[in-house]
């Protein structure tokens, strides 16, 4: 029974409205929606860029850091040290040199190299080239 009354007002609401007035109501509201637009993809577009620069400025500080552990551990007598002794090869007075020569591995065979190129191949282009590639005897 509720049911009749409720159709029956909302035609009746319907019948109520002015098309004059529901034009402009639409064009205020399409003009609000419009507006408001552009200012929120810009808001969205910087959010995005301040959170992409806020990611490089962490990046960056970290990268101090480093440097700055790098630093202090160069301003390290022991360091020094080491470092001249590997790199430079000097020794401290009254120590021995000994400087050790390996000798020089022999060089790889056309063979060899032709496996090591082929097994670095994906395993359709060793396919394709035993199908494409007449066999050598």
């Amino acid at each position: 029974m509720t049911l009749p009354r409720t159709a029956a007002a909302l035609s009746s609401r319907w019948e109520a409205i002015n098309p004059k007035r529901a034009v402009v109501l639409a064009a205020v509201l399409s003009l609000l929606a419009l507006s408001l637009a552009v200012p929120m993809r810009t808001y969205l577009s910087q959010q995005t860029e301040f959170d992409q620069v806020r990611a490089s400025n962490a990046q960056l500080e970290q990268e101090v850091r480093d440097y700055e552990e790098k630093v202090a551990e160069q301003s390290d007598p022991a360091y020094i040290e080491a470092q001249a002794r590997e790199r430079l090869q000097f020794v401290m007075p009254g120590e021995n040199a000994l400087l050790m020569q390996y000798p020089v591995p022999p060089g790889k065979t056309d063979e060899e190299r032709e496996a090591e190129k082929q097994a670095a191949n994906p395993w359709y282009t060793n396919l394709w080239d035993s199908v494409s590639v007449p066999e050598k005897k």
